[in-house]
This record gives C-alpha cells, sequence and structure tokens, in this order.
C-alpha cells in the first residue's frame, strides 16, 4: 500500500476500532503508571521527612532525587562531574574571603597553606560564626573547619552523595595528594544532571 494514498487511509479507517482499542489501552496503562510512581515518591518521601525531622519537604525531595541521579550513574566519578573550587591563601584576610563569597564563587572555599596544599575549609556558616563571635577580624586560621570532608579524583557518585547525606554537608573539595582538583555539591549534581534523571524516568 506504500504510495498508494486510498489504500492507506482505507486500511486505517477498517482497523479504527483496533487503534480506539489500543490508544485505551496505553491510557490506562499510563494512568497506572503514573500512581505508581506517585505512591513510590510519596513513600521515599515521608520516610525520609520522618527520619529527619529538620528536613524540609523540598530539601527531602532533592535528596531522593540526587539519590536516584547516583544509581544510574554510578560508574561516573568526582573527576568526570567536578566545578572549580575557590581557593585563599591561609594569610587572606576575611573581608578577601567574604567578597569571593559576595561575588558568587560559592558557598565554600578551600583555604591552602604555605605547601599549596590544603589546610582547611571555609564555609558561608563560619564567617557568619567568626562574626558573631567578634572573630572576624583574627586570621583564617582561627575560624577554618580543619576537620576536611573530602573525595578522590575516583570517588564515584554514590559514595559522594552518601558522603554529603551523612555528614550533612552541601559540599566538598575533590582532593589529590593534598592538592585541590575542584569541587562537587549537591547543586551541582542536582542542576547538571537533574533534567537528564527526569527524561530517563519518563521513558522507563
Amino acid at each position: 500500500m506504500l504510495g498508494n494514498r486510498e489504500a492507506v487511509e482505507k486500511w486505517l479507517r477498517d482497523h479504527a476500532a483496533d487503534f480506539g482499542r489500543l490508544s485505551e489501552k496505553r491510557l490506562q496503562a499510563g494512568i497506572a503508571y503514573r500512581e505508581k510512581v506517585i505512591r513510590r515518591n510519596m513513600t521515599e518521601l515521608v520516610d525520609l521527612l520522618a527520619g529527619s525531622v529538620e528536613l524540609l519537604p523540598c530539601q527531602a525531595a532533592e535528596r531522593i532525587s540526587v539519590r536516584r541521579l547516583a544509581a544510574k550513574e554510578s560508574e561516573r566519578t568526582a573527576k568526570d562531574i567536578m566545578e572549580p573550587m575557590p581557593t585563599v591563601r591561609i594569610d587572606t584576610p576575611l573581608t578577601e574571603v567574604a567578597a569571593l563569597i559576595v561575588q558568587g564563587r560559592g558557598n565554600i572555599i578551600a583555604v591552602l597553606g604555605a605547601d599549596e596544599r590544603i589546610a582547611g575549609v571555609l564555609t558561608t556558616w563560619d564567617i557568619t560564626r567568626a562574626v558573631a563571635e567578634g572573630t572576624c577580624a583574627g586570621s583564617l586560621e582561627a575560624i577554618v573547619t580543619k576537620r576536611i570532608i573530602s573525595a578522590a579524583p575516583a570517588s564515584r557518585i554514590p559514595d559522594i552523595v552518601r558522603e554529603l547525606e551523612q555528614n550533612r554537608i552541601s559540599a566538598m573539595p575533590v582532593v589529590e595528594d593534598g592538592r585541590v582538583l575542584g569541587m562537587v555539591s549537591s547543586d551541582l549534581l542536582a542542576q547538571r544532571y537533574l533534567p537528564q534523571l527526569l527524561r530517563s524516568q519518563g521513558s522507563d
């Protein structure tokens, strides 16, 4: 019938009822799948909120999305997804560090020692606490967070997500032999890979 428009139109008319039944089956299957996904999402959301009273619903939803992303992107590593991390020397005035954050350079900055290796990290919380305690006039060494939670270049995404969740942090540096290579964060994971995750869920 190819090339014969009348024959094609007749065939379509003859099978209209079959197409109608197929369309109805697909519609019902789509409705059932949507309800299944909604139930699964709500169950995960409620379980997560019940396990952490401080967690907001939007934060819980983002965490669930990141977890699913991690499962789908299990072979990718920190080196594959990291972004540049701002760094400062340990003798940098706090005002300059605060200016970097205000300029949109991120909420976490790596602090380097004299040997150019990471000596700690400084976050907006560290700066806020220093201002509140009146210690912002001192050196960075007095307020820097020296307990560094970092990822190796070969760390896999599921491991990164687990570290972020377990330590209740939103970002961490990627470090090799004390050298800062970049950083990974929950925002990076969500913004860069969430659209891809949603597309893949829609095609399941």
